[in-house]
């Protein structure tokens, strides 16, 4: 009995080992498809890629999103590999069911900024909640600072003007202002994990108790056909 049982685990085993493998071979299949699969950006600029309580986000507002995780990251890749970035953003880290591909992560990352924006802004406009006059000037110097960094073929790319980028920034200031002001008072009884993790774009109880209560629809199908990594940087 003893035999059977360890040659059935050992069975076992082998089956888990086999499904594994299939799925991390499935990943990284659809990552080289979409590495090697050209997808003509300015042809989708603008295509809807998130609604919010009947507001559309086009493509060419969440190109905002996109800039800043390829800035961000990208600056990581050149210091992990500096002749070849890209090695860095086809790394793929393990964690079980959660494993993700370096590109994959900033994909669902800026997905998650976006709509942490939304939520908290939105929220921020029903409790009458309103930035101090005084920030308005930083406001439009970072918004400024963030559009003239852009390369001019980076303004092509991504389609997207000043007042658009000064906008999303006013709109991430004030999410960022009333996010901090509910964590204060946030009941997060029954949760583990970082406060600002929890509370954030993407968090459990950010999904659970704050992006639940509005009318959101993901253009999933748009979404997964970004190569992060080859939008703004890496594109030659």
């Amino acid at each position: 009995m003893k035999t059977k049982l360890s040659d059935e685990m050992k069975k076992n085993v082998h089956v888990l080992i086999g499904i594994i493998v299939i799925i991390l071979l499935l990943a990284f299949s659809s990552v080289l498809f979409r590495q090697n699969h050209k997808f003509a950006y300015a042809d989708y600029l603008d295509e809807e890629v998130i609604s919010f309580e009947g507001e559309s986000i086009t493509l060419r507002e969440f190109g905002y999103y996109i800039y800043e995780l390829e800035d961000f990251t990208q600056k990581q890749a050149l210091k992990y590999h500096p002749s070849d970035p890209l090695d860095y953003w086809n790394t793929h880290f393990s964690a079980g069911i959660h494993s993700q591909f370096v590109s994959e992560m900033a994909r669902e990352t800026a997905v998650n900024k976006c709509l942490g924006d939304l939520v908290y802004a939105a929220m921020a406009q029903e409790a009458g909640f309103e930035l101090p006059a005084e920030e308005e000037a930083g406001i439009r110097s970072e918004a400024d600072e963030w559009y003239d960094a852009l390369t001019q073929e980076n303004r092509k790319i991504l389609g997207i003007d000043r007042a658009t980028v000064y906008r999303i920034v006013q709109r991430s200031h004030l999410a960022s202002a009333y996010a901090y002001e509910y964590s204060e008072k946030a009941d997060l009884t029954g949760y583990s994990g970082d406060v600002a993790t929890l509370l954030s774009g993407g968090g459990d109880y950010f999904n659970d108790k704050l992006l639940s209560k509005y009318d959101v629809r993901q253009n999933t199908e748009l979404i997964e056909e970004f190569p992060m990594g080859r939008i703004t940087v890496n594109h030659s």
